[in-house]
């Protein structure tokens, strides 16, 4: 196709449709590429975040969302002894002090269906093999009904999620970065749900974790994952399912789902949580979300992170055709300003998952955090991903509040 686009968005996934939202809001035209024809599913455990929310809100769709989402007011953290550390969901600066459950497949197309209102442009149902700089712009290749069709566009957004053959043929990664992998499904009739996220450390194999997201009364989305990247070093390996399987079958589980039936099947997934050492622009491209390692290596989250650099990556193309200068020192100056905002959160919450995520210590973090509200709050703030947390409060401090309140 001879249309010269400003923008080529590759995944109209959050983070590719909130930039693509934001880009048109400013007059560029823009066009979204995907894989997948939309309305789509995608594997999640269907959670956002206070963050999340904010930028939802800010693109004028938080609350479409909320009639139909599932509203949480608190969040429950079991150790692997079972006992447990429950909160409200802390107040966090410019922040809902709520989360929401929502189906991706609701979620996605919410999202979509704004990027496309502020004038956007969806290519659906095409995959991408290539993207490739020539000159003055970037030409997208894909397959389609068959056959090849190719577009062009001054400067591209690599929106890809956790897939990297893409980022690989374009020279951005040479590796697989370090992996988190996961598995979720859903269940209704489910007993001893309330209007609290559950995130379990009992009846998984560490490291990892499990969860239980309500989607209303009697149904949840319900799932484990696993760091990969550690247990990669065991002599047997740990896959999702193994995790999976080993959560839904504990004491905890089986009495929640006892009188519960599965809905649907049980689908796995990578997560790409290394944006501390990853990549984030190639030739006349930027990355976003999970494209850039944007999941928190602590809990799994990406969809917030998806949403943020979306918006960040439109701000800063749209302030780079402003000035008419798109080279590479501009690019440079993307990866500057996410080591700004994300760098230090995920440099802190690595830290805290390699010190943290196994038995003993896991028991003592929760069970202090029970007996002191200073430190249960700053908890669950870091399971939330609260940046100025990680800025202000080093892993010293948390450990040496945690041996305090161990021995009241």
């Amino acid at each position: 196709m001879n249309d010269l686009h400003d923008v080529a968005i590759v995944g109209a996934g959050p983070g590719g449709a909130a930039a693509a939202h934001y880009l048109a809001r400013q007059g560029l035209d823009v066009l979204l590429l995907d894989k997948a024809d939309f309305p789509r599913d995608k594997t999640c455990g269907d959670g956002l975040t206070p963050r999340a929310l904010a930028v939802l809100g800010d693109m004028g769709i938080l609350s479409d969302l909320r009639r139909v989402g599932r509203r949480i007011r608190g969040l429950e953290i079991f150790s692997p002894n079972g006992r447990s550390v429950t909160a409200r969901i802390p107040e966090m600066a410019g922040m809902p002090d709520d989360l929401l459950v929502v189906p991706r497949m609701i979620l996605d197309n919410t999202v979509l269906e704004r990027a496309l209102a502020s004038g956007a442009k969806l290519a659906g149902g095409i995959p991408v093999g290539a993207v490739e700089q020539r000159a003055d712009r970037v030409v997208v290749t894909g397959e389609h009904a068959g056959g090849t069709v190719s577009f062009q566009a001054r400067m591209a957004i690599i929106a890809t999620g956790a897939s990297i053959k893409l980022l690989i043929r374009m020279g951005i990664l040479r590796e697989t970065p370090p992996m988190m992998v996961a598995a979720r499904t859903y269940f209704e009739g489910m007993s001893e749900l309330s209007d609290r996220i559950q995130l379990r450390f009992d009846g998984v194999p560490l490291p990892g974790y499990g969860w239980v997201f309500p989607l209303s009364e009697g149904s949840a989305n319900v799932g484990a994952g696993v760091y990969a990247g550690r247990t990669a070093r065991r002599r047997t390996a740990i896959s999702a399912r193994q995790a999976f399987d080993a959560f839904v079958h504990s004491p905890s589980l089986e009495r929640m789902l006892a009188s519960a039936h599965q809905v649907g099947p049980v689908k796995g997934y990578p997560l790409r949580v290394d944006f501390a050492t990853a990549p984030t622009f190639g030739e006349r491209a930027l990355l976003v979300g999970e494209a850039a390692g944007l999941v928190n290596p602590l809990s799994g989250e990406g969809v917030d992170y998806a949403l943020e650099s979306g918006k960040i990556a439109a701000e800063h193309l749209a302030w780079m055709f402003s000035t008419g200068d798109l080279s590479r020192k501009n690019l440079e100056a993307y990866d500057r300003r996410l080591r700004q905002h994300f760098q230090s959160l995920f440099l802190f919450c690595n830290r805290v998952r390699d010190l943290c995520l196994n038995r003993i210590c896991l028991n003592f973090l929760v069970g202090a955090a029970g007996r002191r509200a200073d430190l249960k709050t700053a908890l669950i703030r870091v399971v939330l991903g609260d940046q100025e947390l990680a800025r202000h409060m080093s892993l010293g401090r948390i450990l040496k509040a945690v041996l305090a309140a161990s021995v009241i």
